[in-house]
């Protein structure tokens, strides 16, 4: 631990040297499997002797220094194979809470918990527009004042927990904490430039992107047509209006709107062109109930059996917030939970009309492992270099 918090005070620079001196002493171990320095008093190793002598300074004083040949260690073996995100803490600071307030990129910190409120902005019963005035901020005081014992996580996607609210200062400062997310950010480029040159990928031209999972998504891409991106915003903005007024035959509208311009732009989103992505067998995957998660546009999966329930929530405004809390997931787990209530058998009874059935839950269809690493990647550097400073 000493000696960790050793090398956390002396920063970036000096971490980034001492890792390239295991580098560069990896290349010698090939000669000799026996080049390092290895403390005669316990099983430290290391690849400098000046490095050794502050250690056994450090933590042996009193005694000789005692240098013996050794390995290279496991523990460096492990981080040179791999990428180094066990060196970023996993909790977040608040300045990277507060780089993160756009419509687009929406983080909120709740009860020492920071989560990821891009999805469910559209599903917020009071509208977006009220948590979107605590984008990048610590909402824990206004949220126990309106919502006292309401447990969020209930609302919300397992995916949309970032994390931990605040560093311990103990093991890294916060500036320590944005170096190393910026060193992550360019070894994330590096190797997505390296996998796509080998598949068929390709960026998309004249700044617009071939394919994005969502609308949300495809106004995160940094290079998109400043022309596309603004009235793109433009329209969303319409949409959330709307929806803070509970108009959802304008919202529904606005929808169909950004939907013909994307097509008049051939800009392919999944879940915004008018055809659901079904599965070979003519189901639907869950990937595909997901992107259907507003109050205009809400399917929601029951018992292997996908439905549409946007119609009922225009009409039954009363039961509006049990089924936003479902819309683009699999409600299975909470059936007749609450009998008479959504979901259970007597509500199917009483509500469900045979036109809201949509298809039956197939699997997901099988993605190129290639592809799949792609996406990780994307998604994982979209996480870490949240909006541009001129949307922020």
């Amino acid at each position: 631990l000493k000696q960790f918090l050793y090398q956390a005070e002396r920063g970036a620079s000096e971490l980034e040297s001492h890792h390239l001196a295991y580098a560069m002493a990896a290349n010698k171990q090939q000669a000799d499997c026996n080049e390092f320095f290895g403390c005669a008093y316990c099983n430290e190793v290391y690849p400098e002797e000046h490095e050794l002598r502050v250690h056994q300074r450090v933590m042996h004083s009193g005694k000789a220094f005692k240098c013996v040949p050794a390995p290279m260690p496991e523990r460096e073996k492990r981080l040179l194979s791999g990428a180094p995100t066990g060196a970023i803490s996993k909790n977040i600071p608040l300045s990277e809470v507060n780089r993160h307030c756009t419509p687009e990129d929406c983080w909120v910190a709740i009860n020492g918990k920071v989560y990821d409120l891009t999805e469910f902005l559209d599903r917020h019963p009071g509208g977006p527009t009220t948590v979107l005035g605590q984008a990048g901020k610590d909402a824990t005081k206004i949220f126990n004042e309106i919502h006292k014992g309401v447990m969020v996580e209930r609302w919300l996607r397992p995916e949309s927990t970032v994390g931990d609210l605040g560093i311990d200062e103990d093991l890294m400062s916060e500036d320590y904490w944005h170096t190393l997310r910026k060193a992550r950010i360019v070894e994330i480029q590096e190797e997505l430039n390296r996998l796509l040159a080998e598949g068929d990928e390709h960026p998309g031209t004249m700044g617009i992107p071939r394919k994005a999972s969502n609308v949300t998504e495809l106004l995160r891409v940094q290079n998109l047509n400043p022309d596309v991106r603004s009235k793109v915003q433009a329209l969303e903005t319409q949409k959330r209006v709307a929806l803070d007024s509970e108009d959802f035959t304008k919202a529904s509208q606005i929808k169909a709107k950004i939907d013909l311009l994307l097509a008049e732009l051939k800009v392919e989103v999944p879940g915004v062109t008018s055809m659901a992505a079904r599965g070979t067998d003519g189901g639907i995957p869950l990937s595909e109930v997901g992107r259907h998660n507003k109050p205009h546009d809400a399917w929601v999966a029951i018992r292997g059996v996908v439905y549409d329930l946007t119609d009922f929530i225009q009409y039954h405004p009363e039961q509006r917030n049990s089924i936003l809390a479902w819309a683009g997931r699999d409600a299975s787990a909470m059936w007749d939970k609450i009998p008479g209530r959504f979901p259970s058998a007597t509500w199917m009874n009483m509500y469900m009309r045979p036109e809201a059935r949509m298809g039956e839950v197939c699997e997901e269809p099988r993605r190129d492992p290639h592809t799949e690493t792609i996406r990780q990647l994307k998604k994982e550097l979209r996480r870490l270099q949240g909006p541009s400073e001129e949307d922020i």
